[in-house]
């Protein structure tokens, strides 16, 4: 196709890198936040929608309830689409999103007071943050963790190494840490990740709740412990429960 000819040419990504920062706000606050090389930057963009995960998100309100006991955490909430969208299928809950892009924080920030709803506002927070570590142990019932530990440099089938980018060390510090926020009986939420939670040692308290198929993900590679590519297997495991 024309398309695809077209893309294989090599003025088209500068081309197409030019463009967005030009016409594209998100894709240039991503790129000016790569600049300034933060630590635990996992997923580069924060592309992301409304909704985006409806069959997960019923998942764990069927299984957890809502209530204003509840308290919820979305990690690497970009510009606010998850929180607001989990705030649908938990109207009572406590949500809170944290993302390590400042500026999109201040983005979360201005459309949650745009609403106009002090009630919404005082059971909803945002705050930016690279990790959990500030967050208090035995805290929340749910963390979600949706296409964030993941970088897109290693979705080309060339790419037989991650550590370059992104290691299996760095995944498993934040998921340990996610363990640590969780209440006993809480879900863990991991999608679209380049490693497995079930190659973590933290895995060995958890139990698999919620099993989406082990249909591969395009563009999601999956490496082991070693950094190492692992044969395109799929890996259906979503939902985990802390025992």
């Amino acid at each position: 196709m024309l398309r695809d000819a077209i893309r294989r040419t090599r003025v088209y990504q500068p081309l197409h890198f030019v463009f967005h920062l030009l016409f594209d706000p998100r894709f240039r606050r991503d790129q000016w936040f790569r600049l300034r090389q933060p630590q635990r930057l996992y997923q580069v963009s924060s592309v992301t929608f409304e909704d985006r995960y409806p069959l997960e998100f019923r998942f764990v309100r069927d299984w957890l309830g809502d209530s204003s006991e509840r308290s919820l955490l979305s990690f690497g909430c970009s510009t606010g689409e998850e929180v607001f969208s989990l705030r649908r299928y938990f109207p009572s809950a406590a949500i809170k999103g944290i993302d390590i892009n400042p500026d999109n924080i201040a983005i979360c920030k201005r459309r949650l007071s745009g609403m106009g709803a002090p009630a919404l506002a005082a059971k909803t927070g945002f705050a930016a943050a690279s990790g959990t570590d500030v967050e208090p142990a035995g805290h929340y019932d749910a963390i979600f963790c949706m296409a964030v530990l993941r970088h897109g440099a290693l979705t080309k089938e060339s790419v037989q190494r991650c550590d370059p980018v992104l290691r299996f060390a760095d995944f498993e510090v934040a998921v340990n840490d996610f363990a640590r926020c969780l209440k006993p009986g809480g879900l863990l939420v991991i999608q679209h990740s380049n490693f497995r939670f079930g190659d973590t040692d933290t895995a060995t308290g958890f139990e698999p709740v919620l099993r989406l198929g082990d249909a591969v993900v395009p563009g999601t590679p999956i490496f082991d412990r070693n950094n190492g590519r692992v044969p395109d297997t799929g890996y259906g495991d979503v939902v985990f429960r802390k025992r």
